[in-house]
């Protein structure tokens, strides 16, 4: 649970309070010529120390044991709490020995200092990658494990946000849907096989998704049925859209492997009504223009016919 700037500050303060406490005699004598430098030195290596144990103290007041263990930090707060005791007595009588003191715990500080930023710095790259895993296994729970695309329910969903987006714009925004479907794709899979059959669906998933602006969304629907989310567009703009993707799966999926298999799809078309229409709705008139599409002749686009009121 991280702190408060306010409940952390006292800390701080400590820290920087104990440093200047033990330098304070030294600070007191800078002006004095006849003060020794090895005195002044063993007070700055004295307050360093019982600085370094403070902010250890304050890291595991915020972070607890997540940094790195509390008994790393004690046998150092402890010595440096008696290197201070020990050195600020010794500093008049043995500067040198005082000195080497605050030295010494200075050098321990330090190398725990480097050691906790290591392990933080450790810590911080298994949290990034942890949290990309999670973002990779959610879009591949989201995601058709054969072609790619969105899956029935995240495409729903999809769907659900990009009407909501829509709706809530001001003024609204239009959105359609077309659905489509492969062409006797069942006998390919009977004659050809469902090896040759996964990679006309694949292709057909590419070539498609090739043809679509960034915002619109892709998502196969089960077997060889497949939708896409359309926002921004009206009916005029979703049968130009279809339209696209009819000649593009007609030109690029002559051939699959070593299988010529001619592929063609059969598209519906359907503008959203606006908030009185339910999104099943919609959905139900892409899917029923689809098959009138197929019933027509196949290899066609087939558009609802209604519109909102305000278009």
């Amino acid at each position: 649970m991280s702190r408060s700037p306010q409940r952390r500050r006292p800390f701080c303060l400590a820290a920087l309070g104990g440093s200047l406490l033990l330098c304070g005699p030294a600070l007191a004598q800078v002006s004095t010529p006849a003060y020794p430098a090895t005195a002044m030195l063993a007070w700055f290596s004295l307050g360093m120390g019982v600085a370094l144990a403070t902010t250890m103290a304050v890291c595991w007041r915020v972070l607890r044991e997540r940094v790195a263990p509390r008994s790393a930090w004690i046998p150092f707060a402890l010595s440096a709490l008696a290197a201070a005791l020990i050195g600020a007595w010794l500093v008049p009588r043995l500067p040198l020995v005082s000195l080497a003191l605050g030295l010494a715990a200075s050098a321990w500080g330090l190398w725990l200092v480097d050691r906790l930023a290591r392990r933080m710095h450790a810590l911080l790259e298994e949290r990034d990658h942890a949290r990309a895993a999670a973002k990779q296994a959610k879009r591949d729970s989201e995601r058709d494990a054969l072609t790619g695309a969105l899956n029935r329910g995240a495409w729903r969903a999809r769907l659900d946000q990009i009407v909501a987006d829509a709706t809530e714009a001001q003024p609204s925004r239009p959105v359609s849907v077309l659905f489509f479907d492969i062409d006797l794709f069942k006998l390919i899979n009977d004659s050809l096989g469902h090896g040759v059959g996964d990679d006309c669906l694949r292709a057909v998933a590419s070539t498609v998704a090739a043809e679509l602006r960034g915002g619109d969304v892709l998502g196969r629907m089960g077997g060889e049925e497949f939708a896409v989310a359309l926002p921004g567009a009206k009916r005029v703009h979703a049968i130009a859209v279809a339209e696209r993707i009819r000649m593009a799966v007609q030109d690029h999926c002559r051939q699959i492997g070593e299988e010529v298999v001619e592929l063609t799809v059969s598209i519906g078309a359907a503008e959203y009504l606006g908030e009185a229409e339910a999104l099943d709705a919609l959905v139900d008139r892409a899917d029923r223009a689809m098959y009138m599409a197929k019933d027509s002749g196949r290899n066609m686009v087939v558009a609802d016919a209604a519109v909102p009121a305000s278009a």
